[in-house]
């Protein structure tokens, strides 16, 4: 019989495990070390960079809560000095309301004073007039020494002399 590669012999199976041994014992020795201390460090390193990105997202977080806190801080204080500006704007048309008010009340107050001023200078010189024109007619009729007739023809005449106001 014709021995075959798929028939297991003895010798062949001794062989075998002394070699798979040695093999094992050799990489045990010279190659493990080295592969397992990539894959440790293989490891640490992704481990380190999870954590880095674990903290570059917490501290993304605080960074955005912070910018959201300033940015509502923001809109409130603009809020605010909207507020004020209204204020400052509506007490400044108060005031020029109230400016104008009492200018305006100035105004009147002095052509009023401007008027009765005029006024009592129009009666005072009316009064001069009328006192000139009186004396004129008590000499005309002195003079004259006329009837009643003559005398309100004389008092007619110096009323016709008299200019019309308008």
């Amino acid at each position: 019989m014709k021995a075959s590669l798929l028939d297991p012999h003895l010798g062949t199976i001794i062989w075998t495990l002394i070699t798979f041994v040695l093999v094992l014992l050799v990489l045990k020795k010279w190659a493990w070390p080295p592969i397992l201390a990539a894959l440790d460090e293989r490891e640490q390193s992704i481990r380190n960079a999870i954590e880095g990105a674990e903290q570059a997202r917490q501290e993304a977080e605080t960074v955005l809560s912070d910018h959201r806190a300033k940015l509502v801080a923001a809109e409130d204080e603009a809020r605010q000095l909207i507020a004020e500006a209204r204020e400052a704007g509506e007490k400044v048309r108060q005031e020029v309301v109230a400016q104008a008010k009492e200018e305006a009340q100035r105004t009147i107050d002095q052509a009023r004073i401007s008027i009765e001023s005029e006024k009592r200078a129009a009666i005072a010189q009316l009064r001069r007039e009328m006192a000139d024109l009186a004396v004129l007619a008590a000499g005309a009729l002195i003079d004259a020494n006329l009837d009643d007739e003559k005398n309100r023809g004389l008092v007619d005449e110096l009323i016709s002399r008299i200019p019309e106001s308008n």
